[in-house]
């Protein structure tokens, strides 16, 4: 074997274990905790008529969406090495249709989150702004734009043989031409990326200052606890996915101009590797919403525990009929519905 291809052989085997490593970690953390969001925000009153939390909701099952039908297949692709032949093709169109339909609803819901926060906190009756009724609405309208922009992008793309090797990738079918210029140059940077994160950024700074200056107001305690507490959960998701989004958009962007006008196989097979390691960095996106909540939020963490292991556990309970551990239980629960009263 050539030392260039002993090369090329070693790189290959490297960028698949750690992409698979790291993937099925990510996806697997990422599920468990769009899983506990959808428990939480489905299981308290407080959330369930709440606009803001319904979008929260909402973006776990969005998430949950990119991760299993985006991140595993493309995983599963990764670890399998599929070839070029007739069961390659629908799944890698499956993988670039199904991720700019949840891409864009995510975008779509965390808009709609920081405008409705901003609404809200501006006005001194929390139903004088967008009602639950109105953001469903909202939402099936994203849902519909979200999946009629996803079309071109099953139709376009197709697999195709990595130059010098016998790996497969996932390219558009009329490069150079219109779509592939718009999806690479205007849908990444613009439309899933600087349009959304200035409307969040505005929105939701707007609606902090709102809450910072709602003690001046005659505000009830829990509302504005809620207030708070839903404006630093938006607001640093949006600083996350700045944080993560922004290297894998320039990575992307880089290798798909360096690529269009090179035919070095192993300068091609290094940004491959590059894009794959920093593709972590977007199945990240969507399986970290959980524990950003958990870090900014220590009410979403008491009001996860109060779900848990009061109202789960004492349905559980009921259903066994164990009365000494009911006790405890029903103690436990009045001590963390006292602290969520208080703070």
């Amino acid at each position: 074997m050539s030392s260039p291809a002993a090369y090329m052989a070693t790189l290959e085997s490297v960028t698949t274990y750690f992409t698979t490593c790291a993937g099925l970690f990510i996806i697997t953390l990422g599920m468990i905790g769009n899983i506990l969001n959808i428990i939480v925000f489905t299981s308290l009153q407080t959330f369930r008529k709440n606009p803001c939390a319904f979008c929260l909701l909402t973006l776990s099952i969005s998430e949950s969406g990119m991760l299993l039908f985006f991140a595993l297949p493309d995983t599963f692709a990764n670890i399998f090495n599929y070839r070029r032949d007739a069961y390659v093709t629908f799944p890698c169109k499956i993988r670039m249709a199904f991720p700019q339909t949840f891409g864009m609803m995510t975008h779509f819901i965390m808009c709609y989150a920081a405008i409705d926060q901003r609404l809200s906190t501006s006005m001194p009756d929390r139903h004088h702004g967008i009602n639950i009724r109105i953001m469903r609405h909202l939402i099936i309208i994203a849902i519909f734009i979200s999946v009629l922009h996803s079309i071109p992008f099953f139709l376009f793309h197709n697999e195709q043989l990595l130059a010098g090797t016998n790996g497969t990738i996932c390219r558009f079918t009329d490069t150079n031409g219109v779509f592939s210029i718009y999806a690479v140059y205007i849908n990444l940077p613009v439309i899933q990326g600087i349009l959304p994160i200035s409307i969040i950024s505005v929105f939701g700074l707007i609606a902090l200052r709102n809450v910072r200056n709602m003690h001046k107001k005659k505000v009830q305690r829990m509302r504005l606890h809620l207030e708070q507490q839903l404006t630093s959960m938006v607001l640093t998701k949006m600083f996350s996915a700045c944080i993560i989004l922004m290297p894998f958009l320039i990575v992307y962007i880089t290798r798909y101009i360096i690529s269009a006008n090179t035919n070095k196989t192993i300068f091609q097979r290094q940004l491959f590797t590059v894009y794959r390691f920093f593709i972590m960095l977007f199945y990240l996106n969507s399986a970290d919403s959980f524990y950003i909540f958990l870090a900014c939020s220590p009410r979403f963490h008491r009001q996860l525990k109060f779900v848990l292991f009061h109202k789960f556990l004492r349905r559980w309970n009921k259903k066994g009929n164990i009365n000494p551990v009911q006790g405890v239980e029903e103690s436990f629960a009045i001590g963390i519905i006292s602290n969520l009263e208080q703070k």
